[in-house]
């Protein structure tokens, strides 16, 4: 069932069925607000973390931090501020700044309703492209389909990476592809006893000064740090929120030869820098590039292109569980 509906001067589309429900606000970057069990009526996604505790409308090039920090955005064609800089065409100089967080997060998109789908869209800013995406529900999950239409005259080099702000418990488990002898590559620590860019680190005992903190359970907000780290390319495609206290789980299930990485923000306190008002979340993103700079990540030769004139396809499932699940999901 779908509904659309009118509250606080703002359109919220509502997906749903028996088990679960999604809300999505098109005029606030697509962003999907709710997502929730309910069996259980366990809402998973972090609410406004700004003072005024409401969603309000960006304008594009602002900074993602002075809004409302919640929810499940989409970052596109990068994760932070950076130059782009094409795969195809590395030694050109292009003069063009993408914004934080990308293009995507701060503009209104269109919606439609065909049949028992959402059908949302936007069109680039700085590049000629068309970006959709179409969600659906089916029994314990919420599908979301992805389209990316390059109508620029050059191939297009880009990140893309989920960004959904969970609200969790201490205590509660993060759930990766990885073995514990893999490293993750680190984008950023609040504290520089953990690292520095570029470091590679273990996981889930981070730090190379502490290896007393196990990052895979959920810190408390008093130990006052963020991180965002990146696993290696993973073999298999899920990734997962498991609260113990609720005995509730959340998984990501998307396709590792479309998006091989999993990103995780983990913010216990340490994050905005400058703001009186920390935040305490966890992000489990997967994406198709490393690290947040697409820039950097054409450097590294860890992102995608879409040729002139083609498209790209990709999806991402998201189930909620009573329990922890085994792996493979089903």
């Amino acid at each position: 069932m779908i509904q659309i509906f009118e509250k606080d001067k703002l359109t919220h589309i509502s997906i749903e069925n028996d088990l679960v429900r999604a809300v999505i606000l098109p005029e606030i970057g697509g962003k999907m607000i709710e997502f929730k069990n309910k069996t259980t009526g366990t809402q998973f996604l972090l609410e406004p973390q700004n003072e005024s505790g409401r969603y309000e409308p960006a304008s594009f090039g602002d900074e993602f931090d002075k809004y409302d920090t919640s929810g499940f955005d989409e970052c596109f064609p990068t994760l932070e501020t950076s130059e782009y800089s094409s795969l195809n065409n590395s030694k050109k100089h292009y003069d063009i700044m993408l914004p934080d967080h990308g293009e995507l997060w701060s503009r209104s998109w269109n919606y439609q309703i065909i049949n028992d789908e959402i059908l949302l869209s936007i069109n680039g800013v700085k590049f000629d492209y068309h970006f959709e995406k179409k969600i659906s529900v089916q029994k314990n999950r919420l599908i979301i389909e992805y389209i990316l239409k390059n109508r620029f005259s050059e191939n297009l080099s880009y990140l893309w990476s989920a960004h959904p702000l969970l609200k969790v418990t201490p205590g509660s488990e993060i759930i990766l592809p990885v073995n514990g002898k893999e490293q993750m590559f680190l984008n950023w620590a609040s504290d520089e006893k953990i690292g520095k860019f570029g470091d590679h680190l273990k996981w889930p005992y981070l730090s190379q000064v502490d290896k007393k903190i196990n990052y895979a359970e959920v810190q408390p907000q008093s130990l006052g740090q963020a991180v965002k780290c990146f696993t290696s390319p993973v073999e298999h495609g899920y990734a997962g929120y498991y609260d113990n206290k609720l005995d509730e789980a959340l998984f990501f299930e998307f396709d590792p030869q479309e998006n091989p990485y999993v990103g995780v923000w983990l913010c216990y306190g340490g994050w905005p820098v400058e703001a009186a008002r920390k935040h305490f979340t966890v992000a489990i993103e997967p994406c198709n590039g490393r690290p947040d700079s697409l820039k950097e990540a054409v450097l590294r030769g860890e992102c995608s292109e879409v040729e002139a004139g083609a498209e790209k396809k990709w999806t991402i499932q998201i189930s909620l569980w009573k329990g922890k699940p085994e792996i493979p999901l089903r």
